[in-house]
C-alpha cells in the first residue's frame, strides 16, 4: 500500500463525520431520533412528525423512541402523545457542563487554529492538559494533498506521547513534569513500544528548544512539532501541534512552522492581553526570545 493510500486511509478512519440519515444501524437511528427530538421538537413530538422529519418507518421509530423512553432520555406523554427529552437527557447535560470551559477555549482558538493550517497546509490541533493526559479539543485540515491526520477531536495521551502532549509535559513545573514521567512510565510502551528513557530525553530537548518534535515515533511517516502556552488570566495550559509526512518536516520547513505557530500565538495572545503578560506565559527561554 502507497503512503498516499495509508495515510489517506489513516485520516478517513479517523475525522469524525456526522452519518448520514440513511445510515442502517440501531445506535446510529436511535441517536438520529435523540437529536431530532431536542432539535426540531422541543416542545414534543409526535411520533408521525418525528417519523416524517427523519424519513423512518413509524415502527422502526416506534420502536426506538419506545426504548430510548424506557432509558429516561426520552419521556412520553401519553395524553398528548408525544415524546420529550428526558431527565436523564438534562442530567448528562449538566454534567457535561464541567466541560464547558475547554469548549469555550476551543472556540475562541479556532481561527487561530484555522490560520495555523492554512499558512502551514497541514493538520493542526489544539490540545489541552487533562491531568495525566493531553486530550485534543479540536482540529484543523490542511490543504496538503497528503494527510497526515492523526488525531481526532477527544483524543487522549498520555503526557509525552506526540509532539502537543510532550509540549504540555513541558509546560510543567521541572519536578512536576520529571514525577509526571515516572507516573506515565507503565503507559508509554503501548504506544509503539515507546520508553521512559525516550520520554525524559525528549522532554529534556523540549524544555531546551521550546518545542517538541517527533519524527514519526509514533505513527509511521507522520512528524509532528508542538508549542505549550498559558493561556493568559486563566489556568488553562494548551498546546497546538502540526503533523506532516516526515519528508515535509526538514530543518529548514520544521522552523518555518515554528515561526508560524508562534507567529500566530503572539498574534492571538496580543489582541486580549499586552506584551508583558505574554512574555511570562510561553515554554522555553528560546521561546521567549523568538517573540521580542
Amino acid at each position: 500500500m502507497t503512503l498516499v493510500a495509508k495515510l489517506t486511509m489513516t485520516t478517513e478512519n479517523n475525522q469524525t463525520k456526522v452519518r448520514p440519515f440513511t445510515s442502517s444501524t440501531t445506535l446510529a437511528k436511535a441517536s438520529l431520533l435523540l437529536r431530532t427530538v431536542a432539535k426540531i421538537f422541543p416542545t414534543g413530538g409526535t411520533l408521525s412528525r418525528i417519523a416524517r422529519e427523519v424519513g423512518m418507518n413509524t415502527a422502526t421509530a416506534h420502536r426506538l423512541l419506545t426504548a430510548l423512553a424506557h432509558e429516561g432520555l426520552l419521556t412520553f406523554d401519553p395524553y398528548a402523545k408525544t415524546y420529550h427529552v428526558g431527565f436523564e437527557l438534562l442530567q448528562i447535560a449538566e454534567s457535561a457542563q464541567a466541560v464547558a470551559p475547554d469548549l469555550k477555549l476551543r472556540h475562541h482558538l479556532r481561527p487561530m487554529l484555522a490560520s495555523i493550517a492554512r499558512r502551514t497546509e497541514e493538520s493542526t490541533y489544539l490540545s489541552i492538559l487533562a491531568n495525566r493526559d493531553s486530550v485534543c479539543i479540536d482540529l484543523a485540515e490542511g490543504t496538503y494533498p497528503i494527510s497526515a491526520n492523526t488525531l481526532v477531536a477527544g483524543a487522549r495521551r498520555p503526557l509525552g506521547v506526540g509532539a502537543g502532549a510532550m509540549a504540555l509535559l513541558a509546560a510543567l513545573p521541572l519536578k512536576e513534569g520529571d514525577q509526571m514521567v515516572i507516573k506515565n512510565q507503565e503507559r508509554y510502551e503501548r504506544y509503539s513500544g515507546i520508553t521512559p528513557a525516550e520520554v525524559g530525553y525528549g522532554l529534556s530537548e523540549c524544555r531546551r528548544l521550546g518545542f517538541a518534535f517527533n519524527n514519526g515515533r509514533i505513527v509511521p511517516e507522520v512528524a509532528a512539532l508542538g508549542v505549550a502556552f498559558r493561556v493568559p488570566d486563566s489556568e488553562h495550559r494548551v498546546a497546538i501541534s502540526v503533523a506532516s509526512v516526515v519528508s515535509r518536516m526538514h530543518a529548514e520547513r520544521r522552523q518555518l512552522v515554528i515561526d508560524v505557530i508562534r507567529d500566530e500565538i503572539r498574534q492571538w495572545i496580543s489582541q486580549a492581553v499586552d506584551h508583558r503578560a505574554f512574555k511570562g506565559s510561553c515554554v522555553g527561554s528560546r521561546f521567549h526570545r523568538s517573540l521580542e
